[in-house]
């Protein structure tokens, strides 16, 4: 399937396909990839969300064995810029819950500093404005389920 896809002209473009693929299609020039059981409301988020720039992949794809943060070199640049470390998904999800910079340094263990600079980081990746715009962007790509 992810040899028909059309070119890159603009128009956002979602494929129905198995998650083993997804991946693959995503290099290929799709927006996104989501299940053939999706419903018509996911489908037009998807393609909000990849009109708006995003990647969309179906949810066990995020949380399968292929992680964001292990996207391959020849993966588009734009995915790569997002992909996260396994620290920064703990601090993503503890930003989610509300937690502090002194919070999740006790909970991680961690100095306030490298805490801070955590937060600092995914912020940057996922080109947000604080931390409560880094939690909503982390929803609108699927990176964690609020």
């Amino acid at each position: 399937m992810a040899d028909h896809l059309p070119v890159d002209d603009g128009t956002p473009v979602i494929v129905l396909e198995d998650s083993a693929n997804a991946l693959e299609i995503l290099k290929s020039g799709a927006g996104g990839v989501l299940p053939r059981s999706a419903t018509i409301a996911e489908l037009l988020l998807a393609l909000d969300a990849v009109a708006r720039g995003f990647a969309i992949l179906p949810r066990d794809v995020r949380s399968g064995d292929i992680a964001l943060d292990r996207i391959p070199d020849s993966a588009s640049p734009y995915l790569r810029d997002y992909a996260l470390t396994a620290r920064e998904r703990e601090v993503l999800r503890l930003l989610a819950e509300g937690a502090s910079n002194k919070v999740i340094a006790r909970r991680l263990g961690i100095s306030f500093h490298t805490a801070k600079f955590h937060v600092a980081s995914i912020a940057a990746k996922l080109d947000a404005t604080g931390r409560t715009d880094a939690v909503a962007q982390a929803v609108r790509l699927g990176l964690i389920m609020l």
